[in-house]
């Protein structure tokens, strides 16, 4: 018979099911619950309070002519992060170490002193940008019926075949290339697909927002984006 603290948290695995979306993550790309399919595009940002009026205007026509040319959705994610400077932190104090000049060893350690004084009385914060791309290759089940499975088993997973996964992944890549072909052509800016380990530190990252930051993560705003 099982014992109060294993109902408790059989309950607590049932609810942290139903909370979550995403049933793996392989190939570069998310798969829902039921066979949706997700991929992330990185994308580098601009500086759009600087430009001019008539530059502004350009890339806000551009920009609404993307999304007016593709016939699916999009999903814009943007992304606050504190920012961790440990290891550039740890790569002056090695310069500090090799520094013969007795002068600028009392600059760089004042600097470095510096920089962690800022760190500690203020959130630095890096800003993110995402494109997420989906493709649905499974029809959901639809009218009174379907509502009434997904809430007797709300955690139920529909799985694909190998076959079905790499068919519905082309199809998925296909509109990943037209959109990273728009957004990096029309709009001038870089734009790189997120792998498989990336798309899980991101999705860490936005499932906990507070442990993100003293777990050591693959860094996602360090990915090289290379023009499309």
């Amino acid at each position: 018979m099982p014992t109060k603290s294993t109902k408790v948290s059989n309950k607590t695995s049932l609810s942290t099911l139903n909370f979550l979306q995403v049933s793996e993550i392989r190939d570069n790309v998310l798969v829902l619950r039921e066979s949706q399919m997700r991929s992330v595009i990185a994308v580098a940002s601009t500086n759009f309070a600087l430009k001019n009026q008539e530059e502004k205007e350009i890339i806000i026509n551009t920009f609404q002519g993307i999304l007016n040319s593709l016939d699916f959705p999009i999903q814009i994610l943007v992304q606050n992060r504190k920012v961790n400077l440990d290891e550039y932190i740890a790569k002056l104090k090695g310069l500090l170490d090799t520094q013969q000049n007795d002068l600028l060893r009392v600059k760089m350690q004042e600097y470095i002193d510096y920089i962690q004084n800022i760190i500690l009385d203020s959130n630095i914060m890096e800003r993110n940008f995402y494109i997420v791309v989906g493709y649905e290759p499974t029809k959901l089940s639809e009218g009174i019926f379907g509502i009434f499975l997904r809430a007797l088993n709300p955690a139920r997973i529909i799985k694909q075949s190998e076959d079905e996964f790499q068919q519905n992944k082309k199809s998925l890549m296909n509109r990943v290339d037209e959109v990273m072909g728009k957004v990096g052509g029309g709009l001038d800016l870089k734009v790189s697909l997120l792998n498989t380990e990336q798309l899980i530190a991101l999705m860490y990252s936005c499932y906990n927002p507070d442990t993100a930051n003293s777990i050591k993560l693959k860094n996602i705003s360090s990915i090289d984006l290379e023009s499309f």
